[in-house]
């Protein structure tokens, strides 16, 4: 079955009223982590070694042979 498509100004009417709509107990909770202390300070070290790793090998880590398709 194939879905009908809407014009473009319901669209924009139901972004809208998605964005107007006040946030789910989900995505407060989601927000209140992300503005955490730790949650910040894990994400500012984790980028860091990131950094630093990048940095130190600029070589690509091999891809597990498993993952690998096959060669034809």
């Amino acid at each position: 079955m194939r879905r009908q498509q809407k014009p473009a100004e319901e669209l924009i009417a139901a972004f809208r009223a998605r964005a107007a709509a006040p946030p789910n107990r989900q995505n407060q909770l989601l927000v209140r982590h992300l503005r955490c202390k730790e949650s910040l300070e894990l994400a500012d070290a984790v980028t860091s070694a990131l950094a630093r790793y990048h940095a130190d090998n600029v070589r690509a880590l091999p891809a597990p042979t498993e993952i690998l398709p096959p060669l034809q």
